[in-house]
């Protein structure tokens, strides 16, 4: 039997069920929610030295944990301050990079489908449209450049935290946030802080036309996370055998990706909304479970 092809129909043979999964897919959404409500309780703000697996602006008025972003850019901007003088294991930045190192190592990306904020407002406004662009998967390379460059080269050559000036997230946590519950900051608005809401604005109508447009094309702790995505200690395994290429894990993968090839890849955030496929073609295990079978088929 030949096999078919990526737009054939899907096989009648076959009984479709309707999108299921384990039930804690449903969850993801309150998982957001409580994970955007947990980052900026305010009342917790002596954690903001911990740094949070997640896109979250420290600078909010309400956040109580670190962003990890700027603490790279900070340790990178000591490193050259203190270069030749300390030892290299007391400029290296263990503990920011240990950390989200663990939380690779376990979950790769799924960080960015669960619990970013910033991803999980992306998400709302690509539920306003149906039918969304599709961008050449070669633009999410752009995501390590900006990783290599505005997290550790430039800072370490300017001095100056580049990225966290031209955040999107911290525009809207910080920017706009911070000067209307302390008023005193409002003094301080000047031609960045333009520039900064105008990045804003521009990713969040792109978010309604492209999925994950910031995500996608320039997140460096996307980035950094997507190096461990396909090694982690938790596996997503699509099944050929019971695969029908009815395209709805296309049409539904809140990334824009093609999840037939491309779970486990870079681009693929760990969300885990292909696992509801109607013929139970995309499982997620831990790696140390074997590998689900696949379901049987009902003949004609």
């Amino acid at each position: 039997m030949q096999p078919r092809s990526p737009r054939s129909k899907p096989d009648n043979s076959r009984t479709q069920r309707p999108p299921w999964g384990p039930r804690a897919l449903y969850w993801r959404n309150r998982i957001q929610i409580a994970a955007l409500v947990l980052m900026n309780s305010y009342f917790f703000a002596w954690a903001k030295g911990f740094c949070v697996p997640a896109l979250n602006c420290w600078a909010c008025p309400g956040a109580i944990f670190a962003c990890p972003l700027g603490a790279l850019q900070h340790d990178a901007i000591r490193a050259r301050s203190l270069m030749g003088t300390t030892p290299w294991y007391a400029i290296a930045p263990l503990y920011t990079a240990g950390l989200m190192l663990i939380f690779m190592a376990f979950f790769g990306r799924m960080m960015c489908g669960w619990i970013c904020p910033f991803g999980w407002l992306q998400d709302k406004l690509a539920k306003l449209r149906r039918r969304h662009w599709k961008l050449p998967c070669a633009l999410g390379y752009l995501r390590y450049a900006m990783l290599i460059g505005l997290i550790f080269v430039i800072p370490y050559l300017t001095g100056v935290t580049w990225f966290c000036k031209l955040c999107p997230q911290g525009a809207l946590e910080g920017g706009l946030l911070q000067p209307i519950f302390t008023p005193f900051t409002r003094a301080g608005i000047g031609n960045w802080w333009w520039i900064k809401q105008a990045i804003l604005l521009a990713v969040l109508v792109a978010a309604v036309f492209i999925r994950r447009p910031f995500c996608n094309i320039f997140c460096p702790l996307g980035a950094l996370f997507s190096l461990m995505q396909r090694y982690s200690l938790w596996r997503i395994d699509h099944d050929d055998g019971s695969c029908v290429n009815c395209m709805w894990c296309v049409r539904n993968c809140p990334a824009g990706i093609d999840p037939r090839s491309q779970v486990n890849s870079h681009a693929c955030i760990g969300c885990l909304e292909c696992c509801k496929c109607p013929y139970d073609a995309i499982n997620s295990t831990p790696m140390w479970r074997p590998q689900p079978t696949a379901p049987a088929t009902v003949e004609d």
